[in-house]
């Protein structure tokens, strides 16, 4: 992908992100992979509505080191995931409602055995015990755990989503949050929901796998 691709296309689907309700003011944070040594990143404090070409800022995947611009401060876990998975080619780290109320939450249970749609695009869910935004720990813990998962909720900060595309990243967020809403509105609701069968879920993985990567 040509570094002008890559800032449209950062562009165009950060402000996607905001449209559906995945960030909010000035938090999130998106990227893409350019080529085997670089990759194109919102900006510190960007508000993802209104992004700019000022606002996306190349980082080298083979430094923390910063020598142009100011990437978000997030920019060191995009750069361990990059490096764990070489088959990544965009991230996004948002803040959707649901989903994050439940990466805030004590007792709520992530049951993707649900619909079709959460077992098919979501794959393992990771739930990443609390670090600081933006420090080194969350970059590595994220980083290590992201070889596992394309899904990962950060405790009381939001979830990170990884993909072949950003299209795909999105697609994944919109998932993880219907998800997350179905289950909080069917608790407070009284309602107790339906997971489907072992065999079911097998069955369906069958006909999905050559589609989708499930973990």
């Amino acid at each position: 992908m040509t570094i002008d691709k890559a800032r449209e296309e950062l562009k165009r689907y950060s402000r996607l992100a905001y449209e559906l309700g995945l960030v909010w003011g000035t938090s999130g944070n998106m990227s893409v992979r350019v080529d085997k040594d670089h990759f194109l990143i919102t900006a510190s404090s960007a508000n993802l509505r209104e992004i700019s070409s000022k606002e996306l800022v190349t980082c080298s995947l083979h430094s923390d080191t910063v020598t142009c611009g100011n990437p978000s401060m997030e920019f060191r876990m995009h750069r361990r995931i990059y490096i764990a998975r070489e088959d990544v080619f965009a991230i996004l780290h948002s803040h959707p409602c649901f989903s994050t109320l439940i990466a805030c939450s004590l007792d709520f249970k992530i049951k993707k055995e649900i619909i079709p749609e959460s077992i098919a695009y979501l794959g393992k869910i990771e739930r990443i015990s609390y670090s600081h935004p933006g420090s080194k720990e969350l970059a590595e813990e994220v980083g290590r755990r992201s070889a596992e998962s394309d899904t990962l909720l950060l405790e009381n900060h939001g979830v990170v989503c990884v993909g072949a595309s950003l299209k795909d990243v999105i697609n994944k967020t919109e998932t993880m949050e219907f998800l997350s809403r179905l289950i909080i509105l069917a608790k407070a609701a009284g309602v107790e929901l339906k997971v489907l069968p072992e065999d079911t879920v097998r069955g369906l993985r069958q006909r999905l796998k050559d589609r989708f990567r499930l973990t």
